[in-house]
Order: structure tokens, then sequence, then C-alpha cells
């Protein structure tokens, strides 16, 4: 009697484990995280134009507005060359501080391509309402339109050499011999090198794989691992490649030149995707020099920042904000990045959930797709992860730009060399 009772007790267990698998299973195949509070404006998704064309139109466009107003508006256009696509350039705008040169704003856009929409809206709305005579009277402006134009045209993260430009920049090669420790623990999960097949064993059970080893080596040191950047398998995810990517080469000399007639600069890089669903997070490495982070703390008072060191966060190699300070000969540089958040990749199922789009797409662009419809359903998973086609996301998106470039360039006009 008492082995029968056992029995049926270990084989409830049993359903009930099952059911919850079964339960996380589903959660995870239909994850859809809440959208932001925010009634939909017009206004603001106009802002949004999904297309690489377009959007580089829309920026040209308010070039030539800004170009009539300022004197001295210096515009060029790098050219990127690509097999697969034509018609592709880094676009950059210049307006000099109009009167005396003490500070210098850098906004940068597209560097995933994926990202382009965002942040060639946000660009577009800087250009609109924050380019006025007071505000460049003694603050000069750059910006730089699509810096992986390939990646905006063709919908994806990385360039046509599968190099992640945020994991790119660097003033001279040694980057590109780092070593990425935990990145081969990972690359059997996040590195598939069958066509994409949505349908597969693999992809089916991501989940419990990507929780078992989660449960081997930890959350923090596996994200660490999988976003710090690589520099030795030229078809994974987030490769950084194996030397400067061609517009940074053509940019450096441009940027130093800029950045230099300025004691102050501060970039800004527009990204989308890492983060809470609609958040405006504040997103930077720890800065090695006090002045840095009292500067950024003086810039973003009022909006949390987020240091790179907590525990939902990671550092990485080769970002654009830093390679920029890095042209700079003295003064002070504040390196920013701006991450609208889209799936929620702060919790362990969003997070995840992104990895996995992710592992998916790029599986897609290296070795194919099993069927039209996995090419379909995958693409448009990754183009919502990055650039949601939500109204209230895209209002939210704006709403908050508006509120934190408002606080942050009052703010910005305060710090001194």
């Amino acid at each position: 009697m008492m082995l029968r009772w056992l029995w049926r007790g270990l084989l409830a267990l049993i359903v009930v484990a099952a059911l919850g698998v079964a339960v996380a299973l589903w959660r995870f195949a239909n994850y859809a995280p809440a959208d932001p509070a925010i009634a939909p404006d017009a206004a603001a998704q106009a802002l949004f134009i999904d297309d690489y064309a377009g959007a580089r139109q829309a920026f040209l466009a308010e070039g030539d507005a800004l170009a009539a107003r300022f004197q001295r508006v210096e515009r060029f256009a790098i050219p990127v060359a690509s097999a697969q696509a034509s018609g592709l350039f880094v676009d950059g705008l210049y307006v000099p501080a109009q009167q005396s040169p003490k500070r210098l704003i850098i906004m940068s856009s597209g560097v995933h391509g994926v990202e382009g929409p965002a942040g060639s809206a946000v660009t577009r709305l800087f250009m609109q309402e924050f380019m006025g005579e007071a505000a460049l009277a003694d603050t000069g402006v750059l910006l730089l339109h699509a810096i992986n134009p390939y990646g905006f045209a063709r919908q994806r993260r990385f360039t046509e050499q599968n190099v992640d430009m945020n994991r790119n920049a660097a003033q001279t090669n040694a980057l590109y011999l780092t070593d990425n420790a935990g990145y081969p623990l990972v690359d059997s999960l996040i590195n598939p090198t069958q066509p994409a097949d949505l349908g597969a064993v693999q992809h089916r059970l991501f989940l419990l794989r990507a929780v078992g080893m989660i449960g081997q080596h930890g959350m923090g040191p596996l994200r660490q691992a999988v976003l710090q950047g690589q520099y030795a398998f030229p078809k994974g995810i987030y490769y950084g490649g194996s030397a400067l990517a061609p517009q940074f080469e053509a940019l450096a000399p441009r940027l130093r030149a800029i950045m230099n007639a300025y004691p102050v600069s501060m970039s800004i890089d527009l990204h989308t995707g890492y983060g809470a669903r609609g958040h405006l997070h504040v997103f930077l490495n720890p800065p090695d020099e006090p002045r840095v982070r009292q500067g950024l703390e003086t810039v973003f008072q009022g909006h949390p920042i987020d240091w790179g060191s907590g525990k939902d966060f990671y550092t990485i190699t080769g970002d654009v904000t830093s390679w920029m300070g890095s042209l700079r000969e003295g003064g002070l540089h504040l390196p920013a990045g701006f991450e609208y958040g889209t799936l929620d990749s702060q919790t362990t199922l969003g997070a995840i959930k992104s990895l996995h789009i992710t592992v998916l797409e790029n599986q897609g662009a290296q070795w194919g797709y099993a069927s039209a419809d996995d090419q379909a359903r995958i693409q448009r998973d990754y183009r919502e992860m990055f650039n949601p086609s939500s109204p209230a996301w895209r209002t939210k998106v704006i709403a908050d730009s508006r509120a934190l470039l408002a606080r942050a360039m009052a703010q910005y006009a305060t710090v001194q060399p």
C-alpha cells in the first residue's frame, strides 16, 4: 500500500513538473510584453520612417532647413560600398557654435542598422525642436545619420560583413585580438550552423537549454559572455570584426578636427532593444575618470543612469561613444548611450527571448532558412524587437526623448572642462 502511494505521489510530481514546463514553453513561444500606458500621438509616429532611403531623405531635408538658418554649416556623405545594396551613405551635418565654441554635442544613430528608424526619428526631433539660436550660440552640434546604412537598408543589426559596429570601434588593432573567454561556453546555443527552422527541437526547447546554461554558469556571466563582443567567430553574433570599419576610418579625421575645437564634448548614441519596453535607459560603460562620471551625472541629473555595473546590465568592448572620446587631444568627453527598451530584456524571460530572436535571424542570414514561412516569421520578429510598429511604443520614445533632451541640454550648459 505504501509503495502504491509513493508511486502515485511521484507520478503527481511528474505531471505537475510537465505542466509547468509546458506552460513555460507556451509563455516563451507567445511572449509579448505590454505596451507603455500612453495615448498614441500621430505627430510622434510620423517621425518614424521605416525604410533607409525615406529616412535619409527626411534627414537631408531637415539639414537643408538648418543650413538656411545658421552660418558655416558643413554637410558630408560618406559612401559605404556594398555588393547587395546601392546608394548607402553615412550622412553628417555639423552646425558649429555660432558665437563662442564652448561645448559640442554629437548625436549618432543607426550604428546597429535595424535600430535606425528610431534613431533617425529622435535625431530629427532634435533638429526640429532643440537646435535653436539660443542653444547654438555656444554649443556646436554634429549629427551622424545611419552609421551602418547597410544594416538599416537590409533590416539587420550588423554590417554586410556581419560586424557589430558597436563592438568594432577602436584606436588600435589590439581590440581585435581581445579574447572573450566566456563566449565559447555559449557558442553551441547561440550559433547553430544549419538553416533556421522554427520547428527544430533546438529552437522549440531553446528556453530550457538556456535555463540549463544559466543554472550551470549564472545569468550575469552568460549575459556578459554573449553581449560583450567577440573577435574569433566571424559568423557568430556580436562579432566585432578584424579591423576598423571603413566608415569609422573615414569619420575619424572629421571627428578629431571638430571635437578638438571645443573644450567639452558629449556623444549620444541612439539604440533600441535592450531594457524595459518603452523605457529610455541612459546606458553607460563605467568611466575611469571621476570628472567624466561627475559630468554625466550633472547632465542626466533627475534620470536614472545604468552604469553597466548592475546585475541587469553588461559592459562592452569597442563601443562607439568611447572611441569618439579617444579622438580628443585633452579636454573632456562625456560618452552616453540612449537605449529604448522593447522586449523587457532586463527580465530573464525577456532576455532569453531577445537572444533567441537574434540567434534565429543570424542563423538565417548565415545558413539560410528552412522555408519561406520561417524566413518571414523570423525577420518580422527581428524587426519588431528593434523597431516595434506599436503606436504607443513609438509615441513613448518621442515623448521621453523630448523630456530628457530638454533637461540634458539645460544641464549640459553648466558643465565645465
